[in-house]
């Protein structure tokens, strides 16, 4: 990204960081959240099993949200991105 240009940004939950460097947050040029999570990989590799079954889907227990609305039921390469959203990665929690 040139400098001053702003892109998507994605937040990673805690439980997350470890497999990116430590860092909880990134600001990527990418056009699906396909593009976003190939991108993040590519600087941490390991990242995207985490995240994606062998399908390419989002595993099940992994919520994502683009601004406000969920988009984990959909294919990453189906969810549109534009500069400025911002992608937000939570794990799904259960409760009884």
């Amino acid at each position: 990204m040139v400098e001053g240009e702003m892109g998507v940004r994605v937040e990673l939950p805690a439980g997350l960081r470890e497999y990116a460097g430590g860092k909880g947050s990134f600001e990527v040029r990418a056009s699906t959240l396909a593009d976003a999570i190939r991108e993040i990989n590519a600087q941490h590799a390991g990242l995207a099993y985490r995240l994606l079954d062998d399908q390419g889907r989002m595993r099940r227990f992994v919520l994502v949200f683009v601004n406000e609305d969920p988009v984990a039921h959909l294919p990453p390469e189906d969810v549109r991105l534009k500069v400025g959203d911002t992608v937000r990665i939570l794990p799904s929690v259960a409760g009884g």
